[in-house]
């Protein structure tokens, strides 16, 4: 009897915890052999669209900061912010890719969810309402889904993008970050209290809505990680964190198939039902992404070579709705400003419903919201590199001028 009352009042604990993040999205890894498995879900309230740009990122391409509150600053002054950039005082910062990339923007091409660069680096976003992103006015400032492109562009480890993290100021949405390499080597990056949290060697590779210490913590209350509660007394309905680190525990036994499909398997059971716009699965090693959509649940792949990089060639972009199946390497199409803006505004009127919440005051509709982003990426392939002011790939500014 005091068996049954003390696993009675472990479960009350455990699913009382604290669950008050929005359920949006989640990102796993998987090591096995030689294999590296990355997966990530992209999900959202099923009132809301959320386009998909799947974005050939070239070499050598020349990008420079631009901060959020510069992208919905009201018309004048942003325009006034984007002359301003060359006669910026320090701290500022511009650079020069040093690796190409495949990205999965919400946002048009720069502005990635996530992505991979050529030397299996991937850096995925999750939100987290208790971020608190750190300032100091003496280091540059990036809005932050730029900040996941500058890593992509400049690093090549996950040492490197810890090291990066301490050396630029990010604003924008509360978001927290999932990290890793192709050795497998992985970390989860948040901002807390306006510092900077990094967790290594992770017993459990996933991230998903809540602080990675909170998850760890409630998964000690299951069954096989310490705990009383059975993992089979309900399986569907466990927290993602938790289905997760269960299946990892799993994946060289009780799961079958290839790695592939018991890493599709992970993908798909830690997605929120109804909710999900996205599901990526990418293979490191052979450089293959594989994914699927909400509004196009067929599973589509490509494989990625390292001449799709090449410096001088032009970015290219896919639409991940498009009524596509199978290898869709064929159907990226060249980047231009009018494509880039069409996929990122189609339907926009409910996509960006509450990311425009608060910025009616500063002019800023659907429309101009959109225009924003495409902007920025058609002003930075329209200037020339100029040596003199561009920060060397990987490097960050002087901080006196």
């Amino acid at each position: 009897m005091k068996k049954l009352i003390l696993l009675a009042f472990v479960i009350f604990i455990a699913v009382s915890l604290p669950d008050k993040e929005p359920r949006n999205c989640s990102t796993f890894l998987i090591k096995t052999g030689q294999d590296v498995f990355l997966g990530h879900n992209l999900d959202e309230s099923p009132e809301l669209f959320v386009p998909g740009l799947v974005c050939i990122n070239r070499r050598q391409a020349y990008r420079e900061a631009i901060t959020w509150n510069e992208l919905v600053a009201p018309p004048r002054e942003y325009e006034k912010a984007i002359v301003a950039f060359e006669k910026k005082p320090a701290p500022k910062l511009s650079w020069v890719s040093r690796y190409g990339s495949v990205t999965f923007n919400s946002e048009g091409i720069d502005f990635p969810d996530g992505g991979m660069n050529e030397k299996g680096l991937a850096v995925f976003e999750m939100s987290l309402m208790e971020s608190r992103y750190k300032y100091d006015p003496a280091l540059p400032t990036l809005f932050m889904s730029l900040w996941i492109q500058h890593q992509l562009d400049n690093c090549a480890t996950v040492d490197e993008v810890v090291g990066n993290a301490e050396q630029i100021n990010l604003q924008g949405w509360s978001w927290h970050y999932f990290v890793a390499d192709r050795s497998g080597d992985c970390a989860v990056i948040e901002f807390l209290e306006g510092e900077l949290v990094v967790h290594r060697d992770l017993a459990y590779p996933v991230l998903c809505n809540a602080r990675y210490s909170q998850e760890l913590e409630r998964l000690k209350y299951f069954k096989g990680f310490g705990g009383m509660i059975p993992m089979e007394m309900n399986f569907s309905r466990a927290p993602r964190f938790v289905k997760a680190a269960k299946m990892l525990k799993d994946f060289e036994g009780s799961l079958p198939g290839t790695p592939r499909e018991r890493a599709l398997k992970i993908l798909d059971e830690i997605k929120i039902e109804g909710w999900n716009k996205w599901g990526i699965l990418i293979d490191v090693k052979n450089m293959t992404f594989y994914f699927h959509t909400g509004d196009n649940k067929k599973l589509r792949y490509f494989t990625v070579s390292d001449a799709d990089f090449s410096a001088g060639k032009n970015d290219r972009i896919l639409n991940m709705h498009a009524d596509l199946t199978a290898d869709v390497k064929a159907h990226f199409v060249d980047y231009t400003y009018e494509r880039n803006l069409e996929l990122i505004k189609k339907r926009a009127g409910i996509l960006f419903v509450e990311r425009l919440k608060g910025l009616e005051k500063n002019g800023i509709n659907a429309r101009v919201y959109a225009e924003r982003f495409a902007d920025y990426s058609r002003r930075m392939r329209r200037k020339k590199v100029n040596s003199k002011k561009t920060v060397i790939p990987g490097s960050l500014p002087d901080k006196g001028n």
